[in-house]
């Protein structure tokens, strides 16, 4: 068996995005300057085939934060075929910031809303937006904002947003709390077709997500994607999502003509009040749990068929670990999770890693390259994590010997960090 290193396997992924970036030659796209609200933005445009007539729709697809996706971009060459036109934008890199989610939850609509008004003035085309991830904060954004600037026109050619996965988080809660919304959830009326992936962790907030759009009065149709974790994460090679990419742009378009049939709104919903965005919102250290302190009872096999079960955590401290092999940070802290095990060798101390909706052969083959010195446990639905609050991975729970929850934390640390290490051991005196 052949294991590799930690450095090693992070440059087997590197590799392979730059195999797969490289692909963006294939499809044929006209890139151009759009100037609106005083700024440049770039955009790759993939107009339909010229065997296509009387097509009236063009798609603005907006990058989540972190670059616009391969598989968006091929999407977009078949979106084509069925007579379709595309544009892609990059918000956060034509605005030269920061890629990342706190960036999609600052973004103002404004850009995206001269955008919209550019596109149609140029092609006379309906225009429907379509996003994934925190993509949907801005997009949903200059949505309102457009009807605010549109609301006496009765040529209403904004379609509709397509989400995929949407997360409209204001902030990351602290580890066990519900997470609290942006105030445009409740503030937008538009027509809207959500693509959820059962395999991602917000899947267990959509019944809340959906009661907040209510608020607002947004028509809103739902999709489960079963068995996807991304449909646009060149990761996620599932057999479930490779099916759902071939049969996406029938379901674009049908998405399309759905949102074209449903009723507009008048005006734009009420905004009731403005967003404070903190600039950081994950833990980067052990901090105290300030939810239900009492933690579940698991029952749970683990990845070689043994079954694992805990009811009783008391007398040790017990750490319980939320993660994904496709999940970056997961992978780096497994190396300090392997020698906090080590560093506790001698202590009253269990560490419980659940491994979170994944199927035991994608676990397997990954232990086949990364060494994992403790016990993965199988959570193949995310109900168990669901269970727990756990909304972003990987997340931790430290147990102290009383049996409550002691600490929480919802990012990747260095667990044999001599601070951390002292603070477990502390619990034990």
């Amino acid at each position: 068996m052949i294991k590799f290193s930690l450095t090693n396997l992070l440059v087997i992924v590197l590799m392979s995005f730059t195999l797969c970036s490289t692909g963006l030659a294939k499809v044929k796209y006209e890139e151009i300057e759009v100037q609106v609200a005083n700024q440049s933005l770039s955009i790759k445009k993939i107009k339909p085939k010229n065997t296509v007539s009387n097509n009236k729709d063009l798609i603005i697809w907006v990058a989540p934060g972190y670059g616009t996706d391969q598989r968006g971009i091929d999407m977009s060459k078949r979106l084509s075929e069925l007579g379709l036109e595309t544009w892609h934008v990059d918000l956060a890199e034509s605005l030269f910031l920061e890629k990342s989610t706190a960036t999609m939850r600052k973004l103002d609509g404004k850009y995206l809303t001269g955008l919209i008004e550019y596109a149609h003035k140029k092609t006379k085309k309906r225009i429907t937006l379509l996003t994934r991830s925190y993509g949907a904060i801005p997009v949903l954004r200059a949505a309102r904002q457009w009807q605010l600037k549109h609301s006496e026109n009765k040529n209403f050619y904004l379609n509709g947003a397509i989400l995929y996965s949407p997360e409209l988080y204001s902030r990351v809660p602290a580890l066990g709390l519900k997470p609290a919304f942006v105030s445009i959830t409740e503030a937008t009326n538009i027509p809207i077709m959500i693509f959820q992936g059962s395999k991602r962790g917000n899947r267990w907030q959509t019944k809340e997500l959906l009661a907040k759009l209510e608020v607002g009065g947004a028509a809103v149709y739902f999709r489960l994607l079963k068995g996807v974790t991304g449909l646009f994460y060149s990761g996620d090679n599932k057999v479930a999502t490779l099916k759902q990419i071939d049969l996406m742009p029938g379901k674009i378009l049908a998405s399309i003509k759905l949102l074209s049939k449903t009723k507009k709104p008048k005006q734009a919903a009420i905004l009731k009040q403005q967003d404070n965005v903190p600039h950081k919102s994950l833990d980067i250290k052990l901090k105290a749990y300030k939810a239900n302190p009492k933690p579940r009872d698991l029952d749970l096999i683990d990845v070689f068929g043994k079954r694992h079960t805990q009811n009783n955590y008391k007398n040790k401290v017990t750490v319980v670990n939320f993660w994904a092999t496709w999940c970056p940070p997961c992978v780096q802290e497994i190396p300090s999770l392997n020698n906090l095990s080590q560093l506790m060798v001698n202590e009253k101390f269990e560490l419980i890693s659940i491994n979170y909706g994944e199927d035991k052969e994608t676990i397997l083959s990954f232990m086949e390259k990364v060494n994992v010195d403790f016990p993965v446990l199988l959570d193949p639905s995310g109900k168990e994590a669901s269970e727990w609050n756990v909304l972003v991975f990987p997340s931790t729970f430290v147990i102290a010997p009383d049996g409550k929850i002691k600490y929480g934390v919802n990012a990747a640390i260095h667990w044999d960090d001599p601070a951390v290490v002292k603070a477990l051991k502390a619990l034990l005196k």
